[in-house]
């Protein structure tokens, strides 16, 4: 059994329960109304905004032909369309600029949830609409509670590796997990002497300006550190802290890192620092309970299938990991189809719980980061 579906199973089998329970009550066929519709073809123009600190007084055009509810899992149905609220770069999750086709992470995986049989009743796909824009993280949320001149709202859901609490902004709540099981990565440069924590000391260190979690993280965790706010107006704003000696080392979401140093001279020391975790989230409207429902109950079933783990080596899988030789001891293992670190940690070292220890050895990211045939250091028994 894959590593998420461990964590995952308790959390799946409630969500699906109460889903079930939904259905058992008149499902989407009552929410539905008994219409059905074809998928509404999404405009191929962007219409974001930039919600700033405040929601907007008017919001973004509601896509073409789209039927407002005020039940927006009934809406999503009728329509045939979801329309997610995005920021604009946030690669890898979502990236249209240079004139490209709407691709990353979110896309794909959002075609992946929404093609859940439970989000349509007329056997064709929900159409995703990612084209409603903002410029800055904090507004992805705040964009589901901005509304038009009518009243209605012009975004479904938010998907941008949301880590907010619920009611953040006030009247939005979030999903479980969607992507989890990362953490912080430390970034250095090519030839640092900066290769584990212990090296920090006395160290200028490079976090994400406005995020608090990771502050928090940082001066807990490495006190004899000096913290420097770095903002990301500038796609190279880790790199280029790092080459002009600004910050000897960078503390940064591994997700979003990847794609980050990517083509730089920079590297990942430790790709999931000790204490850390990153787990991101769809956000939606407080009174949207059975829109919750449903997409808690498909995003635990996505996450079990193989699709969701070729999604994840495809987008997080780095080639810039600093990695350590074979020490005594320890010897060289290939993976091979269907392993898992759960059955190499059980078929080399005699415990499938050891799988952290593989992990950590390895500098890998995510337990579900390996390819068949990739070569893993099994530590000492």
């Amino acid at each position: 059994m894959n590593n998420i579906g461990k964590i995952l199973g308790g959390v799946a089998f409630i969500v699906i329960i109460a889903a079930a329970w939904l259905f058992q009550q008149g499902g989407l066929s009552k929410l539905n109304g008994g219409s059905q519709q074809a998928p509404i073809q999404v405009p191929g123009a962007p219409n974001g905004i930039d919600t700033g600190t405040q929601p907007p007084a008017a919001a973004t055009p509601l896509s073409a032909g789209y039927k407002p509810d005020t039940d927006t899992l009934r809406a999503i149905v009728k329509n045939g369309l979801v329309r997610v609220s995005v920021e604009n770069p946030s690669a890898p999750f979502y990236d249209d600029e240079n004139g490209r086709p709407a691709h990353g992470f979110n896309v794909d995986f959002a075609r992946i949830l929404f093609a859940d049989p439970s989000f349509n009743t007329s056997g064709k796909q929900v159409a995703i609409d990612m084209h409603h824009e903002v410029d800055t993280y904090v507004g992805v949320p705040k964009q589901l509670l901005a509304t038009d001149e009518s009243g209605s709202h012009a975004v479904d859901i938010a998907m941008d590796g949301l880590t907010f609490p619920d009611n953040t902004p006030p009247g939005v709540v979030y999903s479980i997990p969607y992507v989890d099981d990362f953490g912080y990565a430390l970034i250095v440069a090519g030839g640092s002497t900066i290769h584990t924590t212990g090296d920090l000391a006395g160290k200028r260190v490079g976090i994400l300006k406005g995020d608090p979690n990771v502050r928090a993280f940082v001066i807990g965790q490495y006190p004899n550190t000096t913290v420097v706010e770095e903002d990301d107006v500038d796609p190279a704003f880790i790199q280029k802290s790092v080459d002009t000696g600004v910050v000897d080392a960078f503390i940064y979401d591994y997700p979003f890192a990847v794609d980050s140093i990517k083509g730089t001279d920079l590297r990942f020391a430790i790709t999931k620092l000790d204490g850390s975790d990153v787990a991101y989230k769809i956000g939606v409207r407080a009174q949207d309970q059975n829109l919750l429902i449903y997409l808690n109950a498909a995003i635990a079933k996505a996450k079990q299938s193989p699709a969701y783990l070729e999604l994840l080596r495809e987008y997080f899988i780095s080639t810039q990991t600093e990695t350590r030789a074979v020490a005594a001891g320890e010897h060289t293992y290939a993976v091979r189809a269907r392993d898992t670190l759960n059955v190499i940690a059980a078929s080399q070292l005699g415990n499938g719980q050891r799988y952290r220890d593989i992990q950590t050895r390895n500098n890998l990211a995510n337990p579900n980061l390996i390819l068949v045939g990739q070569k893993l250091v099994i530590p000492a028994r």
